[in-house]
């Protein structure tokens, strides 16, 4: 454990950075630019602070390389697409000014790598969670729905957080529904599309027939689509307290 003020700082910081942005985009599957400013102004300054203090300590060159590495790395996969953007800046952030958590022992290879794993281990479990639900509740829909939402009251769509997964119609006062593929919620937000929950609450007047037919048609399944930035904070909760899936699979194999 390295005992550091400017490092609990950050940390803390940082967590409150990832909640504030997990709600971001849980609200509007958007993650503002300025999210970030407070934070890297913050910890910077505090990062700075615990390296001078903290740069005559053993082991203390292997952690800074391997900060800049893993930001490097992440930089990488976020240009190539395999991260989102927010959640690659989010990673970059943490990677490079919390470097080791300050509230339990040191964590292989890295915090952020641990927060990296442990969040892709939690969003994995959330399907799971869905499926089981689904089945306890006897809701039948297409396996990739089954794991990912549920169906919803009509009369309330607005409340909700996600995207319609249901192509719902009416031709003389008969209602026809068929389940939309698993890659329609992809381009609902980006088309302004009715099957975007969000378009709707945003846009009542424009979708007013949409929201009567939804509401006429009683339950509705939704996909929820849970943004990879609530795994991500969930992981670097668990990983400041010292757990990481990276040493458990490290412990079974050696």
């Amino acid at each position: 454990m390295i005992l550091s003020l400017p490092l609990a700082i950050s940390s803390i910081v940082v967590l409150a950075t990832f909640l504030y942005a997990s709600w971001q985009d849980l609200k509007t599957r958007t993650i503002y630019a300025v999210t970030w400013y407070p934070a890297a102004v913050i910890c910077g300054i505090c990062t700075v602070w615990f390296w001078f203090q903290y740069y005559p300590t053993p082991g203390a060159l292997y952690i800074f390389f391997t900060s800049i590495l893993v930001t490097f790395l992440i930089g990488i996969f976020t240009y190539f697409g395999l991260f989102g953007v927010a959640d690659g800046k989010a990673l970059i952030l943490l990677s490079l000014v919390v470097p080791v958590t300050p509230f339990a022992a040191w964590i292989f290879p890295s915090l952020s790598l641990s927060t990296l794993v442990n969040g892709a281990v939690f969003a994995l479990i959330v399907p799971v969670v869905f499926l089981v639900m689904n089945l306890v509740l006897k809701n039948r829909a297409p396996f990739w729905l089954m794991c990912s939402g549920k169906p919803v009251p009509g009369e309330s769509l607005t409340k909700y957080f996600g995207f319609i997964s249901e192509e719902i119609t009416e031709e003389n006062g008969v209602i026809s529904r068929k389940f939309c593929r698993a890659h329609s919620s992809i381009s609902a937000l980006r088309n302004q599309s009715d099957l975007s929950i969000r378009n709707l609450r945003e846009n009542p007047t424009r979708y007013a027939a949409k929201l009567a037919l939804y509401a006429k048609a009683g339950n509705v399944w939704i996909s929820y689509g849970v943004p990879f930035m609530i795994p991500i904070t969930l992981g670097y909760v668990f990983a400041l307290c010292g757990f990481s899936f990276v040493d458990i699979l490290l412990m079974i194999l050696l």
